[in-house]
């Protein structure tokens, strides 16, 4: 019975793809001009912010859990992990990585641990979507400063970004039917591997970081080729990804604009599709500062059908249906909303107001010209890297520190 209904799933989706695609080919066919200058403007999109963002990280991660470095760091973490969001202590590393690099850095890093054999297909698929961030340089340096003018919002919104999507991620643990035996599987593991032989769990932890190395056995110049191909093969699926739903934004719009109000019709259709055009979208609404934010803030932590796609593709090899990752990008983007509307006045009053960004913001990468975004050379964002390097240590550190206390706190408590 459950095949037939799975079959009758597939036949339904091929059914609706093939039509999906049809109907885009008409309507390109029909409105060229337009398409392309849709299509050019998911391009520039792609190459002047994701692609010179994300690809140093993509390579880095790559690099870094064939060098064992996320064994042994989830070795000491777990747990931490395992009690506070049923994970393993993989985790540690893929959750930093998804916060500062963006999607779909942590669905790449996951279904890498799945193809190692390190985590069950159901862990990747949660460990993918509670490390499912939108990247700093599109929250502080696109929407803040040059979306909003302002770019102590987009260190707000920042904040409040990272904060509603630990609490979407506790919340999916807490309803999670399976958590319980998550737990149980922590503390057997756990005092299993620190019992015997009473190993100091740091020691414990470099013994899996080389085992992890030797598994791998690449040499570092094949670990670096392999590294940068897969991220560029990445970035080339999230390239079409972003230009064909540039394309259908734009198409869209212009089909429903004759019978509804464009503001009406753009703009939702450009928030629900993808990150990037939805924000600019919702930032020329001219609606109340408060209510515009916890918009944004919401579009932010949905993150568009464009990056789910994504991170779809990347767990593929997973069989996972992707509804887990779903239901926590509503919750994300719930709590993001609230969060938004409850802390505004106080973090507005608290964070002084800077002088408002120039049309043509001295340093960023994007700015606004004739309603439209305009894009600079991304070598800018090269000054940007260091930032975000500082910043994914700096999270490493703190989760090793917390999960220092934690494993102290537990040994007191006598149950290691």
């Amino acid at each position: 019975m459950s095949f037939e209904r799975s079959e009758d799933s597939s036949l339904f989706s091929t059914i609706l793809l093939g039509i999906t695609a049809i109907l885009l080919v008409v309507c390109i066919i029909y409105a060229p001009n337009q398409a392309f200058e849709a299509s050019s403007q998911g391009l520039a999109l792609w190459w002047r912010i994701v692609f010179p963002a994300l690809l140093p990280f993509l390579v880095l991660s790559q690099i870094l859990m064939a060098s064992g470095y996320a064994h042994g760091l989830g070795t000491f973490i777990e747990p931490m992990t395992r009690r506070i969001l049923g994970l393993p202590g993989a985790l540690g590393w893929v959750l930093p990585l998804g916060m500062t690099a963006g999607f779909p850095a942590a669905a790449e890093a996951a279904a890498t641990l799945y193809k190692q054999g390190k985590i069950t297909a159901h862990e990747a698929e949660k460990m993918a979507s509670f490390a499912h961030y939108c990247s700093p340089v599109l929250i502080v340096i696109v929407v803040g400063t040059v979306f909003m003018k302002q770019p102590e919002i987009g260190l707000i919104l920042l904040g409040i970004h990272w904060i509603s999507g630990l609490s979407a991620a506790m919340t999916m643990h807490l309803l999670s039917p399976g958590r319980h035996r998550g737990q149980n599987h922590s503390k057997l593991a756990s005092a299993g591997a620190t019992n015997s032989l009473s190993i100091p769990r740091w020691r414990l932890a470099l013994r899996h970081m080389e085992e992890g190395r030797r598994e791998d056995g690449r040499s570092f110049g094949k670990l670096l080729g392999d590294s940068v191909s897969s991220a560029v093969q990445t970035l080339m699926a999230t390239g079409g990804s972003m230009l064909i739903f540039a394309v259908i934004i734009h198409i869209a719009s212009s089909l429903l604009a004759p019978m509804i109000s464009p503001a009406l019709t753009a703009t939702p259709i450009a928030a629900f599709l993808e990150v990037h055009l939805g924000s600019h979208a919702v930032s020329k609404l001219g609606l109340d500062s408060s209510i515009q934010t916890a918009l944004i803030g919401a579009l932010l932590g949905w993150s568009g059908a464009s990056a789910y796609l994504q991170a779809r593709a990347a767990l593929k090899p997973t069989g996972l249906s992707g509804t887990f990752f779903l239901i926590n990008r509503m919750i994300h983007s719930l709590y993001a909303y609230v969060l938004t509307l409850l802390f505004w006045k106080p973090l507005t009053a608290l964070i002084p107001p800077s002088t408002a960004a120039p049309q043509n913001y001295n340093g960023a990468a994007v700015w606004i010209a004739n309603g439209d975004m305009q894009f600079s050379k991304w070598e800018i964002y090269l000054s940007v890297l260091s930032w975000q390097l500082c910043m994914l240590g700096l999270l490493m550190i703190l989760i090793l520190f917390t999960a220092f206390l934690w494993i102290k706190h537990i040994k007191t408590k006598g149950v290691f």
